[in-house]
């Protein structure tokens, strides 16, 4: 689904619920639309607001540690070879397509 249908998806529904909210707010009893009431709401959503937050921020964190994990691998494969197999100097001096001084130079 492309990013603007997503958008126009979330928009409809928010926009949705606040016109829901603002037709029943007269059903709702006096003692709903209290101060008290207000404040509980609010504290809710502020609580909702910071685990959504903390959430997200884990969530980046485990994209950054992938990511960090995937190119230190890619980095190490790359100069000395994985740690089973050949190194990429071993490779590179035994394959015949490339002079030997060519490997010992960058070896």
């Amino acid at each position: 689904m492309s990013p603007i249908a997503v958008s126009l998806i979330v928009f409809v529904c928010v926009f949705g619920g606040a016109m829901c909210g603002i037709l029943l707010r007269d059903a709702l009893p006096q003692d709903h639309r209290s101060a008290d009431s207000k404040g509980v709401v609010t504290m809710s959503m502020g609580l909702v607001a910071t685990m959504a937050a903390l959430v997200l921020g884990l969530l980046v964190s485990s994209a950054k540690s992938f990511y960090d994990a995937q190119s230190t691998e890619l980095t190490q494969i790359s100069t000395k070879g994985h740690p089973s197999g050949p190194s990429t100097c071993q490779l590179w001096a035994g394959n015949e397509g490339h002079p030997r001084s060519a490997a010992r130079c960058l070896c």
